[in-house]
């Protein structure tokens, strides 16, 4: 048996014909097994504090004998727990306890030393121990080991422990009689982390002083003319040491009145003012002595009531007595005055910025003698923001941004201040960046941040976070810069955020956009034919790929090509890629799209401009006969070709197709005539055309037809030359003097007159875009004859048409 590991080993003889061996242990509290082909074999999980019986097996490739006769041992004792030590600093006895351990005989506590010593200090059956008059100063550790017959436990964990400090040795001390103090020192003690001095005059004086690592202290406000026991006590973190020996010391009396000092600030003085002694004679001579905190001398005298120490320092305590005799320790002296100069100004002052709180911490080493300090911080802006303390750093807060303050501090103590330290600068960070404003780009899903510039700023950094929490970013040194990567159909919080280098801003206000999708960049129209003068326009476009779109189809346009007949349409929004839209004929247009999802709305497409199909014409004559007839009418707006048909047969035949307001038949066989207007955009409904003759033979058109028996009804004949140039002929009348030729303008009441000599004229300074009737009548010197047939015409901008119309 191991009993420092908790194991062991099991040997036996061997067995015929085995191959092969299995160990069992099984114990009250754990078991344990073993396999082998050695005729020995180690348990080495056995648990303390256990006993085991164990067996042994043979085995072959197929059998297993019975096990061995058992064995019965003892696994090694366990280790004592809960261990905890307590020493009497009085008596320096040391007591030791533990809990109980199950089947042991005895129980061994050993210590060490510091220098690694070892020895027994106590053996026992019980589970506790004590051990007297332990040497003072000292620090040791103690352990426990549980014994049963040959076996140790482990053992347990170190306790360390420490003796009381001994008693201070070597007490020894004077006074000092400008302070009334007592300076004590003493030998060092072994185990004492710090000392305190008791001091004891009577019954009614007490006064002490501690110190940590030093052997001498001073005792200071001790009264006059008392016997003071002087004592010194050793202590550590346990105990207390017994008190030294007492030593004593006598101060001297204080025959003289009590004095006042005055502190004179900035000037290295201070005033100091007594009463006279009773009985003095005005010869006496009073010196005033004042002993620094750095046990450094002062002194002044007169024979009057006061005098100035010259020479004091800032940040210096200092004790004044006054005495009528040269011996500061006879009894001709005052009771000491304490006073303290101006504290010196603050050094090493640090400023250091908090660029997110828009605040700074300022701090300083500390100034002796200073009760409070005071911090003053002024912007180069004029802002001042100031701090008080009592400690040595202090926060000033909400300074400006993309500001330089000059910090300094001074220190107080009492009614006087320290003279300004020196100055420290600090820059804040630059200033939240204004003016931001966002343009997205839908068709490469970025968006452009551009702000107004920041002071100082070097750099510039934009951030777009979605409402997931994922967040996108632009760098830029210029107010502007592009973040790309954004998801169409996302809502995005935009901000930016300024950096000198060292502060980073707050960020700007942010602006909410979107990743809004692009207006179909494809439209095409499907024209319907017209029904009851309507025209159905089916527009149609391609899908926007981007989740969740609608799109909204809007038109506005003109009503016959009135200006003051417009419209506005639009669809109800959708998600589908067509809308129709009715339209009276004769409609100009002009179609645009928009998409939307949750992200925000686009801008309008490319507009698709265009127009529906004409009305029928209005205002349609028929004038001639079966031989030779003109059919005329007015114009349909945007009517590009104007068709007259047949319609008494089936397909209906076409029998004049022309861009002019006038068509010439000849050998008409029909009564039954209809016209319609067209363009790009398709064809008018008919029109009738009324008041047709048939079944008269065509007459000879060189020939005039007699009317009134003297002038005939003339034969107009007019050419386009250009667009707003005609040229006009007709054949002449016998016995007619001149011609009048009427120019009518449609849409216009007033007509135009003109005397033409001759039978032809070019007329010319014709409005373009406009349509012109026109005849001529011949005038004789007694009569006027009739007029032609009117032959109108539209006046242009393109080439010249060449038109050529005849009329009976």
């Amino acid at each position: 048996m191991n009993c420092g590991n908790d194991s062991a080993v099991v040997s036996w003889s061997a067995s015929q014909g085995a191959e092969q061996y299995t160990v069992r242990a099984v114990g009250s509290h754990s078991n344990d097994t073993c396999q082998t082909s050695d005729l020995s074999c180690s348990l080495n999980s056995l648990t303390c504090g256990n006993s085991y019986t164990v067996q042994v097996v043979a085995m072959d490739e197929n059998c297993s004998s019975v096990p061995s006769q058992a064995l019965v041992f003892n696994s090694g004792p366990c280790p004592p727990q809960n261990v905890s030590t307590q020493i009497s600093c009085s008596s320096n006895d040391l007591n030791i306890s533990w809990a109980a351990v199950r089947d042991v005989d005895h129980f061994v506590v050993s210590s060490t030393a510091k220098n690694g010593e070892t020895r027994n200090i106590c053996n026992t059956t019980a589970t506790a121990c004590s051990i007297s008059n332990m040497t003072c100063g000292d620090t040791f550790t103690v352990q426990v080991t549980s014994v049963k017959g040959d076996c140790r436990s482990e053992r347990t964990d170190s306790q360390s422990i420490q003796s009381a400090p001994c008693q201070p040795q070597g007490i020894r001390g004077n006074l000092d009689c400008v302070t009334n103090s007592a300076r004590i020192s003493w030998d060092a003690a072994p185990g004492a982390d710090s000392y305190m001095v008791s001091a004891v005059g009577g019954k009614n004086y007490t006064a002490n002083c501690t110190t940590s690592t030093n052997t001498t202290c001073e005792v200071e406000d001790l009264a006059c003319g008392v016997l003071y026991y002087f004592t010194v006590t050793a202590t550590n973190s346990k105990c207390e040491s017994q008190p030294s020996a007492a030593i004593t010391l006598q101060t001297a009396p204080c025959s003289l009145s009590g004095i006042t000092a005055f502190t004179q600030c900035h000037n290295s003085s201070i005033l100091v003012v007594w009463d006279l002694m009773e009985g003095s004679k005005g010869s006496t001579l009073y010196i005033a002595t004042a002993e620094a905190s750095d046990h450094t001398f002062l002194s002044c005298n007169d024979t009057g009531t006061s005098c100035n120490l010259y020479g004091a320092q800032c940040g210096l305590r200092y004790t004044i007595i006054v005495a009528a005799s040269s011996d500061h320790c006879s009894d001709l002296r005052s009771p000491p005055y304490r006073i303290s100069m101006e504290p010196c100004p603050p050094k090493d002052v640090r400023v250091n910025a908090s660029c997110e709180e828009h605040s700074a911490l300022v701090s300083w080493t500390p100034s002796a003698v200073a009760e409070r300090y005071h911090v003053v911080a002024v912007a180069a802006d004029g802002h001042e923001h100031t701090c008080n303390t009592t400690s040595t750093n202090c926060s000033v807060s909400e300074l400006h941004c993309d500001q330089q303050y000059t910090v300094f501090v001074t220190a107080s103590h009492e009614n006087c201040s320290s003279k300004p330290s020196p100055k420290v600068t600090v820059n804040t960070g630059p200033c939240q960046p204004s003016g931001l404003s966002v343009t997205f780009h839908c068709h490469n899903q970025s968006a452009v941040l551009t702000w107004v510039p920041s002071d100082n700023a070097q750099d510039y950094y934009g951030c777009a976070q979605a409402a997931n929490g994922d967040m996108l970013y632009c760098h830029s040194t210029d107010p502007t810069c592009t973040i790309d990567g954004l998801d169409c159909g996302t809502v995005y919080n935009f901000s930016v955020q300024a950096s000198d280098g060292t502060c980073n801003s707050s960020f700007s206000s942010p602006v909410l956009d979107g990743g809004a999708p692009c207006p179909p960049d494809a439209m095409e129209i499907q024209l319907m034919p017209m029904q009851m003068e309507i025209q159905v326009m089916r527009f149609s476009w391609t899908k926007i790929t981007c989740a969740d779109t609608e799109y909204l189809l809007m038109l506005t346009g003109s009503l016959l090509g009135d200006s003051q007949a417009m419209f506005e349409l639009s669809s109800y929004w959708t998600n589908l890629t067509y809308f129709e839209i009715p339209l009276p004929c004769s409609s100009s247009y002009s179609a645009r799209l928009q998409s939307r999802n949750a992200a925000g709305t686009s801008g309008k497409s490319v507009a698709l401009n265009g127009t529906t199909a004409p009305c029928p014409p209005s205002g349609v004559m028929y004038s001639g006969n079966s031989s030779f007839a003109t059919v005329s009418w007015n114009a349909s707006m945007f009517a590009t070709t104007y068709i007259v048909y047949d319609n008494s047969v089936a397909p209906k035949a076409q029998l004049c197709n022309t861009t002019m307001l006038s068509c010439s038949l000849s050998n008409i066989a029909t009564n039954n005539m209809v016209i319609t207007a067209s363009n790009a955009a398709g064809e008018s409904q008919s029109a009738d055309v009324t008041n047709v003759v048939m079944g008269r033979r065509r007459r000879d058109l060189s020939k005039q037809i007699p009317v009134d028996g003297r002038l005939s009804a003339l034969m107009l004949e007019v050419t386009q030359a250009t667009p707003t140039v005609f040229f006009l002929q007709w054949s002449p009348v016998e016995d007619a003097s001149n011609y009048k030729l009427i120019i009518r303008k449609q849409g216009s009441f007033e007509n135009q007159e003109l005397t033409v000599y001759g039978e032809s004229i070019i007329v010319s300074d014709l409005s373009p875009n406009s349509t012109y009737c026109l005849s001529v009548s011949a005038i004789h010197t007694a009569a006027i004859g009739p007029e032609s047939e009117p032959v109108c015409v539209k006046t242009g901008r393109g080439l010249p048409q060449q038109m050529e119309e005849k009329y009976f």
